[in-house]
């Protein structure tokens, strides 16, 4: 910006030489602006936009197949046409029909041009009703043209070009995982070094306590880009799945690892975190109901039962 003012605004203003220094200064700046275009593609609407183009590209072979297939069924149907609507001499001299089959089915270049109405389902009611309404048998031929091109083909076309976005959009999102489990390699280390920076002890163990008031932000930057968690209890409490009060360095690592590798939703997580409570809530009532029956018992002196 600064060079751009200097190019543009103060050599002008003072008359100064050495213009042409500064243009070509400012234009390989701009250049380098072209970078930003490569950034581009980690925008989610971008995203969007590059599946959308990756999956017309990657589909060509698919359309062209299909553009052959369509080809193919309008020069049989075209054949067919020649000897049941242009040779057909009732059609031909019927006043309504006749202009209708001179103009649409005299040739077979013609024929195969009028069907390909049939594939856009342009206008065709003005083509097939006449000639059906002269001679009803014709809707034995016009009939299968709507099913196997109008509606089977574009339809299958449909599927295919989904099926494909479908297989990109899973390509990519193994990828994205690659992608992923190597930044989780790379911050390996530095778990390592988090999980001896929590143990205040030396113990080879974490405990709540320790990480009470210690800032999520001790984590790897990159670990903090693929969870969702706001303190270190929350995420004590998430990776004690045993409910023992404390986390040894493989349970610290381990449960760290699945949490970003594991494409599991944090409804997911917060579930399991209510299920582990109501979990403790049960053994505590469990226990308490023993605790009544050794007092029960005690107190009678008979044994009771519940």
């Amino acid at each position: 910006v600064g060079i751009g003012l200097l190019a543009r605004v103060v050599i002008p203003i003072s008359g100064a030489g050495g213009l042409a220094g500064f243009e070509t200064l400012l234009l390989v700046r701009c250049l380098r602006l072209l970078r930003l275009v490569r950034a581009l593609r980690m925008v989610s609407h971008f995203k969007v936009m590059w599946r959308l183009v990756y999956s017309l590209l990657t589909a060509g072979q698919t359309m062209l197949s299909t553009t052959v297939l369509i080809l193919l069924a309008l020069f049989i149907f075209g054949c067919v046409a020649l000897e049941f609507i242009t040779k057909d001499p009732k059609l031909n001299s019927h006043p309504e029909t006749g202009p209708i089959v001179t103009d649409f089915f005299s040739s077979l270049p013609r024929a195969i041009l009028t069907l390909t109405q049939f594939v856009t389902l342009d206008s065709i009611a003005a083509v097939y009703y006449p000639l059906i309404v002269q001679k009803p048998l014709l809707i034995l031929y016009f009939g299968p043209i709507l099913f196997i091109v109008s509606i089977g083909l574009m339809n299958l076309i449909t599927a295919v070009l989904v099926e494909n976005s479908l297989e990109h959009a899973a390509h990519e999102a193994e990828t994205e995982r690659l992608q992923l489990k190597k930044r989780v390699k790379e911050a390996l280390p530095a778990l390592l070094q988090a999980f001896q920076d929590l143990d205040a002890d030396n113990s080879g163990c974490l405990t709540k306590e320790e990480v009470e008031n210690v800032p999520i932000d001790i984590l790897p930057p990159k670990m903090l880009e693929a969870i969702s968690i706001e303190s270190m209890p929350e995420l004590f409490d998430l990776l004690d799945v045993d409910c023992s009060g404390q986390l040894d360095q493989t349970e610290f690592v381990e449960g760290l690892l699945n949490l970003v590798l594991l494409d599991v939703p944090i409804s997911t997580i917060q579930s399991l975190r209510l299920l582990r409570i109501l979990r403790t809530m049960s053994q505590k009532l469990d226990h308490d109901v023993q605790a009544l029956h050794s007092l029960v018992s005690a107190t009678s002196g008979v044994p009771v039962r519940f």
